[in-house]
């Protein structure tokens, strides 16, 4: 339909430019997720007379779900602000068909591959900061998983035995690499957050939706504790006169979001007929 052609267009464009903002300034301009949002809504209007009440009915139930989900990412500090603005837009757009049937689990489908996908993505990303880092951060690395060898032990011991039961139950070579692949992984990522993304910043250099590491406190009291910093915070630090507070940066998530709206456009009805 010409109405879903020109939305995949605006939505594009978007993604697009908010994956830029996002790699090069670590933020996603509120402009750019409203105006997706009263794009969706205004293109969806403008088609109403054409084919039905629905086509708006589907944007508004949209933006109304990844609304409520996008506030429990963001206050349960998951997701900073852009990204859960960027999240209701993308509702808006995709929407959820009303009367209910298999069309109205797109959204759910493209939520689904932007969790999958950005999961993929935000390891990609990692390494490459880690090789960035060179030896200073592998050398970290070495050192926190020697501080748990029993573990590291106890994790090989698991996959080699995982793998010496195949020989009996061949699907098992298949996940046998789990228990140590995890060890791995959950470690490299918690040594990538530690050497990479935390870091002292000015009190005047912080936005809005910074992620604060540690405690922030003046005199034995404390002032703000671990959160995603709103415009109210940064008031009042600088009320206060805090010079420089720990700021855990994030992964730039938005290009997921292009990614998992790519891979819907080409497997999203595929998906639908499937259900």
């Amino acid at each position: 339909m010409v109405m879903e052609f020109i939305m995949a267009g605006i939505v594009l464009i978007a993604l697009s430019v908010a994956s830029y903002t996002d790699l090069k300034t670590r933020e996603v301009p509120d402009w750019l997720s409203y105006g997706l949002i009263a794009g969706a809504l205004s293109l969806r209007s403008i088609f109403t007379p054409d084919i039905g009440w629905p086509a708006l009915v589907a944007g508004i139930l949209g933006l109304g779900i990844m609304f409520i989900l996008a506030c429990l990412l963001y206050y349960t500090g998951q997701w900073g602000g852009g990204d859960s603005k960027l999240l209701m837009g993308m509702g808006a757009a995709i929407g959820v068909q009303y009367p209910f049937g298999a069309q109205s689990f797109a959204l759910f489908w493209y939520f689904l591959g932007l969790l999958f996908l950005g999961a993929i993505y935000g390891v990609f990303y990692m390494l490459w900061v880690a090789a960035k880092k060179g030896n200073f951060f592998w050398s970290d690395y070495r050192k926190t998983i020697a501080a748990y060898g029993k573990l590291h032990l106890g994790m090989w011991v698991a996959s080699l035995w995982i793998a010496l039961t195949g020989f009996f139950l061949p699907f098992l070579w298949y996940v046998s690499i789990i228990p140590i692949g995890l060890f791995y992984l959950l470690f490299f990522v918690d040594c990538v957050e530690e050497t990479c993304f935390v870091q002292k910043r000015s009190v005047k250099n912080l936005t809005e939706g910074d992620w604060l590491a540690e405690d922030v406190r003046k005199q034995g009291k404390t002032l703000l504790g671990k959160k995603t910093l709103e415009m109210k915070d940064l008031a009042l630090l600088r009320r206060v006169k805090i010079g420089q507070v720990i700021i855990k940066e994030g992964i730039p998530f938005v290009p997921s979001f292009l990614l998992a709206y790519l891979f819907f456009l080409w497997a999203g009805e595929l998906m639908v007929n499937l259900l």
